[in-house]
């Protein structure tokens, strides 16, 4: 089952905000869409007639990006679920290079199609603590300057292999140890935990506890945690949201309550990301249309923690990764809603 493509390269955290999405009764959705994401009364028709709305959402710093987007889609929810475990949906996202997914357990051929930029492999052979253009943790610094040593031309498929045999483990220890073996990045000043990053951003969600405290305890305890109706999936992209190419890890999360199997939740926590990413999480609610109406309500809420730029051109770039973010919403409705109403 390949459920990868629903959230694609997207960026990604659960806030009140997205946790009231999934929550929305049919009936309520508009008032949602008003009152909590500031949708006004154009957006709600454009909502309604299957045109995808996606705009910024306030942020608690600098360091942090929102942008949400809903669309309504007409076509029925189980099929459309189906099709969205189909391999192609992630590839038909224009902003991403490169996919795949990972196997269980994980192994280095789930990254043969994964390339690295010419950049990257330079930047990798650079890197020390405090000073990195990837964002690696110290023992994967030591580890590259130990294994790429050696000539520049050997460089890039020797990186290539190790970058894959990396990533395979790096998803090996998240599988075991869950978010308390995500890195802590050392390529600023500062290290950056990435644990306690995530942890941040989940604990900004008291709308997730209130209203689904065991999907909630899934998320932040997996994989100690267990929650019937629950299914686990990992992959990977190389997209183009940002200025630099981004490699990133994502473990999604499928939930549909046994007891309530209207309620489907789609989650996907951003483990991993070569530039600009700390953390992030992805929330997608599927909302039934109100009774005797075909089809359901997408909505998606993509809240991430980055490195704020720094220099003359912060700015420009700040914008840029800000702008990738509400792209990213955009895309994976836009995409979404063709997939499930295809014929």
């Amino acid at each position: 089952m390949h459920f990868r493509g629903l959230l694609g390269a997207g960026l990604a955290v659960a806030l009140a905000a997205a946790s009231a999405a999934w929550a929305a009764t049919p009936a309520s959705v508009p008032v949602f869409l008003r009152s909590v994401v500031s949708f006004t009364d154009a957006d709600i028709a454009s909502v309604d007639a299957g045109r995808v709305v996606a705009k910024q959402l306030p942020a608690a710093d600098k360091a942090e990006i929102a942008a949400f987007g809903a669309v309504r889609v007409q076509a029925d929810k189980a099929a459309a679920l189906r099709r969205f475990r189909e391999i192609e949906f992630v590839r038909r996202a224009p902003s991403v290079l490169e996919s795949g997914w990972f196997s269980k357990p994980p192994r280095p051929a789930d990254l043969e199609g994964l390339t690295l930029e010419d950049a990257d492999v330079e930047a990798a052979r650079k890197c020390r603590p405090g000073d990195c253009a990837l964002k690696l943790a110290s023992s994967a610094m030591d580890r590259i300057r130990t294994e790429l040593a050696g000539p520049a031309a050997q460089a890039k498929p020797k990186a290539t292999a190790l970058v894959r045999q990396m990533l395979v483990e790096y998803v090996a220890a998240y599988q075991t140890g869950g978010i308390g073996a995500l890195a802590t990045y050392n390529d600023k000043d500062k290290p950056q935990e990435a644990p306690a990053e995530f942890r941040k951003l989940l604990a900004a969600s008291p709308f997730l506890v209130e209203y689904v405290p065991e999907f909630h305890r899934y998320v932040e305890e997996y994989p100690q945690e267990r929650l019937a109706g629950a299914e686990d999936f990992f992959y990977w992209t190389k997209d183009k949201f940002g200025p630099k190419p981004t490699i990133s890890v994502y473990h999604l999360t499928v939930w549909q309550d046994p007891r309530n199997p209207g309620r489907t939740v789609v989650c996907s926590k951003r483990i991993y990301a070569s530039h600009y990413f700390q953390s992030g999480l992805d929330l997608v609610a599927l909302v039934d249309a109100p009774a005797g109406q075909k089809g359901f309500y997408l909505m998606d809420l993509h809240r991430v923690r980055i490195d704020p730029p720094t220099g003359m051109l912060s700015g420009v770039l700040l914008g840029k990764i800000r702008g990738g973010i509400e792209t990213a919403v955009t895309e994976r409705l836009t995409t979404a809603k063709a997939l499930a109403e295809k014929e």
